[in-house]
């Protein structure tokens, strides 16, 4: 087994040759698709999301010449028909877009070449598919001239009136754009720009609709469409000249531009910077919100995967998940606990409640009315059932009930729920809702394992969060470690859970440390990530875990500094952490907080859980010690207090009572 042929290795989409962006595309949904692409829109379009949310893929899958491939008897113009519409793509990248950014007084003059060059590179992605729609459909005449002529209005140029040919024209667009090349490497000696351009900004990609339907009747009313990919790497100045197309192409070509989250820094034109609006010049689309929410995601992420080991799943029963051992949480997780050899008896499970409840100062129990509570709640139980038992009495416990007798009525709710009494709801709903965190406290209190278990296909597809390339980033370590040791899952035994925890963890350590390496603002915002991760983790592995799951918080974010806002976002913008689209109503002012948790991808890295289940409302000064860089002794007496509230549970510090109503 050879990681040479790791079929699960990350190659972008953008380093795809065109018969490979097919070959890999796998279909999320044709209506999901159409609504995002909107192809025959009159509208332009932003459509934004994280790194490797398929963008790239997209817009690609839908230019011309891949679209081509997939119709190879057809001619040109039988697959525009078809289609419905012409797609030219072009990468932000591709104009290496850095050389028009210069530190001159004279912006405008460097921004408007920028504007004509973008347009030459446009064009001549157009002009190479008009070529081929030419090619390959001998049986019509297209007009070459009338093309041609109708660009001379708005180019001035007096070498047009001597081209015939689309040929020529594009050898022309060529010329133009080796002519501002020299310009700029001559700029960087001589200090000054010297170049005359033949048209204006939108003189070229807009009014070529125009001149296409002169081309060809056959052409006319076909959507033309401009694909510009990772607008992030546009400045600010390069940014308002795609806008001023957007703005003034309607009639003649939309754009659907994508980005990474925070990629659109500007929506202002140029000249007076007017704003485009959106729902007017523009639509926008979060592809991450969307695919986070797409109810068949994990019918994609089978075919994704099955297509990348070269299976096609339209004529296959095999489901990915038979290549991945999977932790059996039925009868109470006996299975696993046996195979690593755990005591279900050992005292080390009944410590934290034991020092808890001992160092008590308000129970006023003696060491034998002690011995029979713990005794009530774990005599004779599954382990993970003496923990939820622990767990309950800790909730239930006041200075008003009898212990012993809570205790007892706890043992005969836990003894009913075995015994599958369907009385017991409430018994019942609370080991659904911790019995994942308290396995991972088992695990962790046991030091049987290194790492808390992350395995199973459909585990790695809940934690990929519906980006593809999240989840190839987990199988691609989980080939990589198995061929290291000389395991093929794919054609011998399921891989093992050991392999599988590890490769979630290295994917979550690539993922925080190299995945994310952008400059101060990105550290700043893993200093974040790591706080919050770390009092995440205090509440799971707490004795009185909180009611909800330790992966969401909610806030308000009236009090936050700028510079608190500006980590938050930072954190948001790099997918570190992602946030609800619905916030939480807060319970006394009904005020709509934020809502953010964890990305899944990083929970082994702190052995978080990966389902939300509500959120850990937070106040402001603990937020505040999350996302201000400076904050850290703040935090660590926060940390401090959380920790000391969540456990102790029978003698709780004074000092925290004032801040109860504050937390969920």
């Amino acid at each position: 087994m050879s990681t040479r042929n790791n079929p699960f290795a990350l190659v972008r989409a953008a380093d795809y040759s065109d018969s490979q962006i097919n070959a890999l595309w796998v279909e999320l949904g044709e209506a999901v698709i159409s609504s995002v692409i909107e192809p025959t829109s009159t509208i332009s379009k932003y459509i934004l999301g994280g790194r490797g949310s398929g963008k790239t893929h997209l817009l690609r899958y839908h230019s011309y010449p891949a679209v081509k491939l997939r119709n190879p008897n057809m001619t040109g113009i039988e697959v525009i028909k078809r289609q419905g519409y012409l797609a030219v793509f072009q990468r932000a990248t591709a104009l290496d877009a850095a050389r028009f950014e210069v530190a001159v007084d004279d912006h405008g003059k460097w921004q408007q070449l920028f504007g004509v060059y973008l347009e030459l590179k446009l064009a001549e992605g157009l002009i190479d598919a008009l070529c081929d729609i030419k090619r390959t459909t001998p049986d019509i005449i297209f007009d070459d001239s009338s093309l041609i002529n109708e660009l001379t209005t708005t180019i001035l140029d007096n070498k047009l009136f001597e081209i015939s040919a689309l040929e020529e024209f594009k050898k022309w667009l060529v010329v133009e754009k080796r002519k501002i090349d020299d310009a700029i490497n001559n700029a960087a000696f001589s200090g000054g720009l010297e170049i005359r351009v033949p048209f204006s900004i939108g003189s070229l990609c807009l009014p070529i609709r125009k001149a296409i339907d002169k081309w060809s009747e056959d052409m006319r009313d076909i959507p033309l469409l401009y694909l510009i990919d990772e607008i992030e790497n546009f400045s600010i100045k390069q940014q308002q000249v795609v806008n001023t197309l957007i703005r003034y192409g309607e009639g003649m070509a939309t754009f659907r531009v994508t980005g990474r989250l925070y990629g659109v820094k500007t929506y202002s034109t140029i000249g007076d910077g007017e704003e485009n609006r959106e729902g007017a010049e523009f639509k926008k689309t979060d592809l991450d919100d969307l695919l986070k929410n797409y109810q068949k995601y994990g019918t994609f992420a089978r075919k994704f995967v099955l297509k990348r080991i070269g299976i096609e799943s339209q004529d296959s029963i095999i489901d990915p998940a038979c290549y991945f051992d999977e932790i059996k949480s039925d009868n109470f997780y006996i299975d696993f606990i046996n195979k690593l050899c755990i005591e279900e008896k050992d005292s080390i499970f009944l410590k934290p409640f034991t020092d808890a409840i001992h160092a008590s100062k308000s129970t006023n129990l003696n060491k034998e009315s002690i011995g029979k509570i713990i005794t009530n709640l774990s005599l004779e139980f599954p382990l993970i059932l003496q923990k939820l038992n622990l767990l309950i009495f800790c909730k239930k416990y006041s200075e008003k009930k009898d212990p012993i007798e809570l205790s007892i009525a706890i043992r005969e709710m836990c003894t009913n729920f075995i015994n599958k009494d369907s009385t017991g709801k409430y018994y019942a709903n609370a080991y659904s809702h911790y019995k994942a965190d308290l396995f991972s406290q088992i695990c962790r209190e046991s030091k049987k394992v290194e790492n808390i278990p992350y395995a199973g296909f459909d585990t790695f597809v809940q934690m990929s969060s519906g980006n593809a390339r999240n989840l190839l980033i987990i199988l691609s370590r989980a080939y990589e470690i198995a061929a290291f040791r000389e395991v093929d899952f794919l054609k011998e035994e399921p891989l093992s859970i050991s392999i599988q925890t590890l490769a979630a963890t290295e994917a979550a350590r690539f993922i925080f440390e190299r995945d994310t390496n952008y400059g101060s603002l990105a550290d700043q915002a893993k200093i974040a990530v790591e706080r919050l991760a770390t009092l995440l983790r205090t509440a799971r592995y707490s004795l009185n875990i909180p009611e909800v799951s330790p992966l969401t918080i909610s806030f308000s974010d009236d009090q936050l500094s700028p510079k608190s806002r500006e980590v938050l976002d930072a954190a948001l913008n790099y997918s570190l952490l992602f946030e609800t689209s619905r916030g939480r109503p807060d319970r006394n002012s009904q005020r709509l907080n934020r809502k953010v948790q964890l990305n899944p991808l990083l929970s082994p890295r702190w052995g978080l859980p990966i389902g939300k289940r509500g959120d850990i409302s937070l106040p402001a000064e603990i937020i505040a010690s999350i996302f201000e860089p400076d904050y850290i002794n703040e935090f660590n007496t926060a940390l401090k207090q959380l920790n000391q509230k969540w456990n102790s549970p029978f003698n709780p510090n004074p000092a925290l009572m004032t801040q109860v109503s504050l937390f969920d």
